[in-house]
């Protein structure tokens, strides 16, 4: 599935431009990524120092990536719809079954530009995907929801 309409604005700009964070914060986000926390995204950064909530980057993240928030934890999935994707498959691609439609599979996903993992999900389920965006913490909770606990 193709998103609906990318926004080509940085995350820390739409944030800044919602009123969302300040510049001095954004500043500060930018620079601790630089320094010390390389393997972080700045929307990682912000949520730890509190200058943004989780739903608010996330709906920024949407706009930005075109695809559509959705609260995963809220879902009932059916069993059936849960085997079309096998368990590895949810957990290495962080993409999670939602609801399967006569061919169009839906599944949220942390990262649904990850244009490989949504070929692979395609080529199992034999349908067209749909796709939305969700969050690692939702995703962790549906994860422990429908599926064995791995530590």
């Amino acid at each position: 599935m193709s998103p609906l309409r990318r926004v080509k604005a940085k995350i820390g700009d739409l944030l800044l431009q919602d009123g969302l964070i300040t510049e001095a914060q954004l500043q500060e986000a930018i620079s601790l990524q630089k320094t010390n926390a390389k393997d972080k995204t700045l929307g990682q950064i912000l949520l730890e120092f509190g200058y943004v909530k989780k739903d608010d980057l996330y709906t920024v993240l949407a706009v930005q990536s075109g695809y559509p928030y959705l609260a995963i934890h809220h879902c009932v999935v059916n069993p059936k719809v849960l085997a079309l994707l096998p368990e590895s498959v949810v957990r290495k691609h962080q993409a999670f079954p939602i609801d399967k439609i006569h061919d169009i599979f839906t599944v949220a996903m942390v990262n649904p530009l990850d244009r490989a993992a949504l070929e692979q999900i395609e080529d199992l389920v034999q349908s067209r995907v749909r796709v939305f965006l969700t969050t690692p913490a939702d995703l962790e909770k549906a994860l422990n929801r429908y599926y064995s606990v791995k530590t």
